[in-house]
């Protein structure tokens, strides 16, 4: 597990990071683009290539990113039903139900990492060699990690901007004064682009978790 290499793959190549978060600020466009785009890289990474992958072949992007969406969705369906069934145990369904979400978000990212390796729905779908797949140690082990440096770059960021809002906002509660026009487009602004910035380190943080994760994915079920 290599977390530098994960760390540092989004500024391999600016060109495309650049391309990246472009497509990552257009709504529709993001969706269409960003989820295949992420099984490139999966797919690279779990091919042993570190180097960022450029968004050529744009219809494949598409065609990748619907069928993650088409996943998404069905095991989304699955979890659900099941937490519901949990949920009406008496005294331990809380639980029980708690304990199944954790386990879920690891099958449905072991899907993921299928679907990247392999590019079909059918195996992605295939929950018993999936679950085997996510109980891998070393695929447990980089998930958590990932999801840890994660929340941290994200409530690292997500606080200064909180903290350049509140610093834009202070005059005008210091001084008591009724915000004019002026001042309440320059608050909606400040939104604007913190809203932005979020969306440019949801991006670069998606990156470096997926690379990581697929790093450690194992090639056969356990």
């Amino acid at each position: 597990m290599d977390i530098g290499t994960a760390i540092s793959k989004p500024f391999s190549n600016i060109k495309n990071l650049v391309i990246g978060i472009i497509l990552m600020l257009i709504p529709l466009v993001n969706i269409l683009t960003i989820p295949g785009y992420l099984l490139r890289i999966a797919r690279k990474t779990m091919a042993k290539d570190n180097s960022l992958p450029g968004f050529d072949n744009f219809g494949e992007l598409v065609v990748d990113s619907l069928k993650l969406i088409v996943v998404g969705i069905v095991y989304a369906i699955i979890v659900g039903i099941v937490m519901a069934i949990l949920m009406f145990i008496p005294y331990v369904g809380p639980l029980l139900g708690f304990i199944w979400y954790i386990v879920a978000v690891f099958i449905v990212l072991s899907a993921m990492m299928t679907l990247a390796k392999t590019g079909s729905i059918g195996a992605a779908l295939g929950i018993p060699s999936v679950a085997k797949r996510a109980a891998n140690g070393g695929f447990i082990v980089s998930v958590i990690v990932g999801a840890i440096i994660s929340a941290i770059i994200c409530g690292i960021f997500l606080l200064i901007i909180v903290a350049i809002f509140a610093a834009s906002l202070l005059p005008v509660i210091l001084a008591g004064a009724i915000p004019n026009t002026a001042t309440i487009m320059g608050l909606f602004g400040g939104l604007g682009i913190g809203l932005i910035l979020m969306l440019i380190i949801e991006y670069l943080i998606v990156v470096f978790f997926y690379s990581l994760v697929a790093e450690s994915y194992p090639a056969e079920a356990a």
